[in-house]
């Protein structure tokens, strides 16, 4: 049986949407509304390498990350994403 580490939080530079200083932190953890700001905000700004080590670390950490946007991600599409992966090891 072959068992892997957990992703690692990611490796922030600080200059992430998420981490500007006047970002919103509800514009990841809000409404709905303000979370696709969040979501926008990563997908157009965070840089791919960064959006990667994140998305790792949410996948990895179901209850840490919560309902908080994550790479761009929520919380379904995580749970879509995880299912597949799933889906796919076991294929």
């Amino acid at each position: 049986m072959t068992t892997t580490e957990p992703a690692p939080w990611p490796q922030l530079t600080g200059n992430e949407p998420c981490r500007a200083p006047k970002a919103d932190p509800e514009d990841w953890t809000g409404t709905p509304k303000q979370r696709l700001n969040g979501k926008r905000a990563c997908l157009s700004s965070c840089p791919e390498s960064t959006r990667a080590q994140c998305l790792a670390w949410a996948l990895d950490h179901p209850s840490r990350a919560g309902s908080a946007i994550w790479a761009g991600t929520t919380l379904s599409d995580r749970r879509r994403l995880r299912a597949e992966r799933r889906a796919a090891s076991t294929g």
